[in-house]
């Protein structure tokens, strides 16, 4: 058996993806600890894995994710970068090297902004695993620049683009996050990075990366690093003592269409009231999930409200899901076939949002306060052309082939065992569209 060491940030974005692989880890008898922020001890925990907070690593409420004061333009953008993911790297590397004194670690699994795992294996420690969070992410010709929400490339007018975003990113922006990281490394010890590698390339582990997701709903590349493996949606199971609200019963043979915004971005009148303004008083029944109940005034008659209800238990009732975006839930509705009104443009919303569009799973408003107009509009094509639902069907019948959980920790095995990238099994990058 192997000793396992996953490193996220405490937010469910970061923690629920990770949730189940722990559990599965634990299930084949490996010793399991999870080095995460208070906040989501009481999750960690229900894995079956140890948890172990905090110390000197910043979260996200010590080291906000946003642009320094006063800067603008690409300084702005380096400033978001450097909080994102350099901030934290000596308070992770320290972190992970008081725990390696007390559990000898065989592979550290880290979320896409824990770079310490990286800059710890270069100071000597063990081989790591990335898992990704968000769509994935890479400077490849077919790709589009990174937050633009376009969808792949159809064209070689579209690969030229592309390329010319590509390298103006390389000459422009990277460096300059590349030379923050090396001033780190140097605080360290370490050399700086080699002088092709950028700090993006941290993001994906060369001994394995894992994506909860398959080629069905993410775009195809010419040229795929072998080490990425697709290993289909990781959704955590339903805590055992969630109680049902009292309406549950009210969802049977009615249409529901699901609202959400996730637990990031969440302000209601961004989404939710313009989604309970275009379909209250419809013959749907609107099922709206959110913390902030009492901002949405009178509700019509058609309208439920929950603070939170699993997705794996909601989403087989619904016909539709209406959504900013956020990946996780994207990817769960996916595996539950049901199809998707998107509108998310900040953080990597724009990003999923697209591949929403390009899959024929949904429909992309390419916004992200959509009026009520444009809400009503897509949620008719939604219930009434069959594309949608089948073109979801179909993504969830190609997540169904995997046991994503089962599959990420038998790949962690094997880098465990063998300190070698884990690369992906031949036949698996094309597009299934």
């Amino acid at each position: 058996m192997a000793n396992f060491l996953i490193s996220t940030m405490p937010e469910s974005g970061h923690v629920n993806p990770a949730l189940p692989v722990a559990a599965a880890l634990v299930r084949r008898g490996h010793s399991v600890l999870w080095h995460s922020g208070l906040g989501a001890r009481r999750a960690i925990e229900s894995t079956g894995a140890t948890f172990i907070a905090f110390e000197q690593t910043p979260d996200f409420v010590q080291v906000p994710v946003r642009p320094d004061d006063g800067a603008t333009g690409i300084a702005a953008g380096v400033s978001v970068m450097r909080r994102l993911f350099i901030d934290r790297v000596p308070g992770q590397v320290a972190d992970y090297q008081r725990i390696l004194e007390r559990f000898p670690v065989d592979v550290i699994l880290a979320d896409m902004t824990s770079f310490g795992a990286a800059t710890l294996h270069d100071l000597g420690g063990p081989p790591f695993a990335t898992l990704g969070i968000i769509p994935l992410t890479t400077l490849d010709p077919e790709i589009p620049p990174w937050g633009s929400g376009r969808q792949v490339a159809r064209s070689s007018g579209d690969r030229f683009r592309n390329r010319v975003a590509h390298w103006m990113a390389r000459q422009l922006f990277l460096p300059k996050v590349t030379a923050l990281l090396n001033l780190e490394r140097t605080k360290l010890g370490l050399p700086t990075l080699p002088g092709a590698t950028q700090f993006t390339d941290l993001q994906r582990s060369p001994f394995l990366h894992l994506m909860p997701t398959t080629p069905a709903f993410e775009y195809p590349r010419q040229r795929l690093a072998p080490q990425i493996n697709f290993v289909g949606p990781l959704v955590p199971e339903p805590s055992a003592d969630f109680e049902l609200p009292v309406w549950w019963g009210d969802m049977n043979g009615r249409t529901v269409v699901h609202v959400t915004q996730g637990t990031y971005a969440t302000e209601a009148a961004s989404l939710i009231q313009p989604t309970i303004a275009a379909l209250g008083e419809s013959n749907v029944l609107v099922v709206v999930t959110t913390r902030q109940a009492e901002r949405l005034g009178a509700l019509p008659p058609n309208v439920r409200v929950a603070p939170f209800i699993p997705h794996s238990l909601l989403l087989p009732k619904a016909h539709a899901m209406i959504t900013n975006g956020g990946y996780n839930g994207v990817l769960t509705a996916l595996a539950h076939g049901v199809p998707l009104v998107c509108a998310g443009q900040s953080e990597d919303k724009a990003e999923v949002s697209a591949r929403v569009g390009w899959s024929g799973a949904g429909i992309d408003l390419r916004t992200s306060t959509p009026s009520k107009q444009q809400v009503a509009r897509a949620v008719a094509r939604i219930l009434s052309e069959p594309s949608f639902r089948q073109n979801a069907q179909r993504i969830a019948a190609d997540f169904a082939l995997h046991e994503g959980p089962n599959e990420a920790a038998e790949l962690l095995e094997r880098l465990a065992a063998s300190g070698e990238p884990v690369l992906r099994r031949e036949g698996v990058t094309e597009a299934v569209r």
